[in-house]
């Protein structure tokens, strides 16, 4: 249970990283990561994985230096965890949708504080709020996956795909002054495709 780094050159490991053995029922401080992206700015690596038990579904996401093999951040996921997660360098943020809401959520990477608990270290939902708080019996978002390109943000659920762009509000990026916080982000959903092609066959990878 590691990451390994290759050369692009050689195609040879250099290095190991985030090497964890599992012992026992302590799963979820050592739960292999499947999914990498490469936050090109901030030169770090996204490593998120999750795994079912008698619990329910935990999840674990990292943000890594390659250089130093140290966990620059860390959030464990218990309630909604991420049925699919993504990185968008351009934007600045993950994003991911929820395994039993189905709603897409997403974390603004400027804010993160190092302990991953704090209040800006929170998923912001940008669909339906009223999923979110009954969660428990429902399994919406199994199977949808959710990646980035550029500015947009793709989310497949069932046989549609809904495209998620910022709206710029003026001054995104910005500080304020007055509480040196930065200002909230607004995003957009719109369905991709003609009104006689939703719904059709599931899709199962973008």
């Amino acid at each position: 249970n590691c990451i390994m780094v290759y050369d692009m050159e050689t195609f040879q490991p250099v290095t190991e990283i985030g090497h964890y053995e599992i012992y026992g029922a302590n799963l979820d401080s050592a739960i292999p990561a499947t999914k990498l992206k490469w936050i090109e700015s901030y030169n770090m690596v996204m490593a998120s994985g999750s795994h079912s038990g008698p619990s329910g579904r935990l999840g674990n996401v990292k943000l890594w230096d390659v250089r130093s093999g140290n966990v620059v951040w860390e959030l464990k996921e218990k309630v909604d965890c991420f049925a699919d997660i993504t990185v968008s360098d351009s934007l600045s943020a993950m994003f991911k949708v929820g395994e039993s809401s189905g709603e897409v959520f997403y974390m603004d990477l400027r804010k993160l504080s190092s302990n991953g608990d704090e209040e800006d270290s929170k998923w912001v939902c940008l669909g339906d709020e009223r999923k979110v708080g009954n969660v428990m019996k429902k399994k919406e978002g199994v199977g949808s996956k959710i990646e980035a390109h550029g500015n947009q943000v793709f989310c497949s659920k069932d046989g549609n795909i809904e495209l998620w762009s910022e709206v710029m509000m003026g001054g995104r990026g910005t500080i304020n002054t007055d509480d040196n916080r930065l200002p909230s982000r607004v995003f957009r959903k719109n369905l991709m495709g003609r009104s006689k092609d939703m719904g059709g066959a599931k899709i199962t990878n973008l």
